[in-house]
């Protein structure tokens, strides 16, 4: 690639546009993004013409009320689902995609896709989390999270060889698109 040596530019594949995705915690079609999840679960109110919490900014969209209603439902309590980020806090562990995460030893999501972060030094993902309650950062940020790779569950706090170690977990994609800490 002569074009473009001097400035040390090269080739780089889907997998490094997949990974560089991950770490700045964007959503893809297909797999955060689908016909049954809202933006509401999916973390991309702010992306909607919706508004903050009661208020009208008189914008209108295909499915505007549909998401108020569902918005004003969650507000009532019952059932969440949520997409969050996560970074392992191990380089060794490769994550794929379709692993449980657990809390607590419950299952309580599934990683929806994962790659290795090259600017963390370990893989990324984003997981939809299930849960009783409301989804919050504060209860992301007390623990208690495990994600299963290859059948054995491997627990924050462990520093076995391969262990693995939620190092982070965030409920909004991040501004800008800066890498995940």
């Amino acid at each position: 690639m002569a074009e473009g040596a001097d400035l040390g530019v090269r080739d780089a594949g889907y997998y490094t546009i997949d990974s560089c995705r991950l770490e700045a915690g964007y959503r893809a079609f297909g797999r955060e993004l689908t016909p049954d999840l809202t933006p509401v679960e999916a973390g991309l109110v702010f992306a909607t013409a919706l508004g903050g919490a009661g208020t009208e900014d008189g914008k209108d969209f295909l499915g505007r009320d549909a998401l108020r209603r569902h918005r004003e439902r969650l507000a009532g309590g019952g059932p969440r689902r949520r997409v969050v980020s996560l970074t392992l806090g191990s380089p060794e562990p490769m994550l794929w995609g379709g692993e449980l995460v657990l809390r607590h030893g419950a299952p309580v999501g599934q990683v929806t896709s994962a790659a290795w972060g090259a600017t963390v030094g370990s893989c990324v993902g984003l997981a939809l989390l299930r849960s009783d309650g409301p989804v919050r950062a504060d209860d992301l940020a007390a623990g208690g999270f495990e994600v299963d790779v290859a059948g054995g569950a491997l627990r924050g706090g462990d520093h076995a060889a391969g262990a693995v170690r939620l190092a982070c977990l965030i409920a909004e994609p991040r501004p800008g698109g800066r890498p995940l800490p």
